[in-house]
């Protein structure tokens, strides 16, 4: 098979997959199966998909979003562990939890077991250091918690050591010390509505940084964009705004939402830019703007889509990096229904 007959099967192989996605409402995520190699499957797309799938994500015709973490053995790579904690002097697992009483008259501190229960129906104890009588909860002593106990070595500590046993090569392994692998649930973006329309996956330049219509930038270009004006906040405290427009349903009317967006270009300034975070959520970016005059803008907007606009506008003013972290978590990419 020739190089360009592997590009072939290859970009084919990658529509398929977004169909599938698309069929099946659009977003996709991970579902549990202990049979599995890492212990969650991708049901509706079949297996060896990860390569594909990241693929498409880099080249932004999908969206990621984390969606669980699986922890390894680091020698066969095996997801069948038993987690549990140990004794950090033995290292073995078999461990009692114990109450921590204090006298408050001489301060000792110890394990209920360490105390004569020599009212057991009323709960009263004897002091090992100075042999007093404890009757009196909350007066004469108090409950500190529990500490755990080892049954192999005697130890005591409130402080355990987290350890793994894999279930097929029987290798110990630490918690913090355990192979990781991460998995994502997985969303069509834009672009990757486009390729299915076209059959292709895009190449065009224009293709690539807009979306269909009003020169809308997508949303890796969107993010850079709003990362440039974070460092000029930064460097030349030149503050900025942004105008959030998200739409009322990714299912309404295309025509009417390039109408919105069409107008919304012509309201803003050459120097503004319109991007896209979601298929139905937009953010234009106002250089040197504002909170009143970003709100003006705003109302400027609504006054020429009709009594019952099919969007809704909100104002930030942008002073500091967080604003920005808030202004993406609202642009992530929605998750399958579970």
């Amino acid at each position: 098979m020739t190089i360009a007959t592997e590009a072939a099967v290859a970009e084919r192989r990658r529509i398929d997959l977004l169909r599938c996605i698309a069929d099946a409402g659009g977003a996709i995520e991970p579902h549990p199966n202990p049979q599995t190699k890492y212990g969650y499957e991708y049901r509706t797309l079949g297996e060896g998909v990860e390569r594909d799938l990241l693929f498409l994500t880099e080249r932004e015709y999908l969206e990621a979003r984390f969606f669980d973490r699986v922890s390894l053995c680091p020698k066969c790579q095996n997801h069948h562990l038993n987690v549990r904690e140990i004794c950090p002097g033995c290292r073995q697992a078999h461990l009692a939890t114990e109450l921590l009483l204090h006298h408050f008259r001489c301060g000792y501190t110890g394990r209920a077991s360490e105390f004569a229960s020599d009212y057991p129906g009323e709960g009263g104890y004897t002091c090992p250091k100075c042999n007093r009588e404890m009757r009196h909860l909350g007066t004469e002593y108090d409950r500190l918690g529990r500490t755990y106990v080892c049954r192999e070595c005697g130890l005591s500590t409130e402080d355990l050591p987290v350890e793994a046993v894999c279930l097929i090569c029987g290798t110990r392994t630490l918690a913090e010390n355990l192979a990781n692998i991460n998995f994502f649930a997985y969303a069509l973006t834009s672009l990757g509505r486009a390729a299915i329309r076209n059959g292709a996956l895009l190449e065009d330049d224009d293709q690539l940084l807009f979306i269909n219509g009003p020169r809308v930038y997508r949303r890796r270009v969107t993010i850079e964009f709003l990362g440039q004006e974070m460092k000029r906040l930064d460097h030349f405290k030149i503050g900025f705004s942004v105008l959030m427009a998200e739409y009322a349903s990714l299912a309404a009317d295309d025509n009417a939402r390039e109408h919105w967006l069409s107008w919304l270009r012509e309201c803003l300034r050459d120097v503004d830019l319109i991007g896209q975070l979601t298929d139905t959520l937009f953010v234009a970016i106002l250089p040197q703007t504002k909170l009143g005059e970003a709100e003006e803008l705003s109302q400027r907007i609504l006054s020429g889509l009709g009594p019952q606009p099919s969007l809704t506008l909100t104002t930030i003013e942008v002073t500091e990096s967080s604003q920005i972290a808030q202004i993406l978590a609202r642009g992530k990419i929605p998750s399958a229904q579970r």
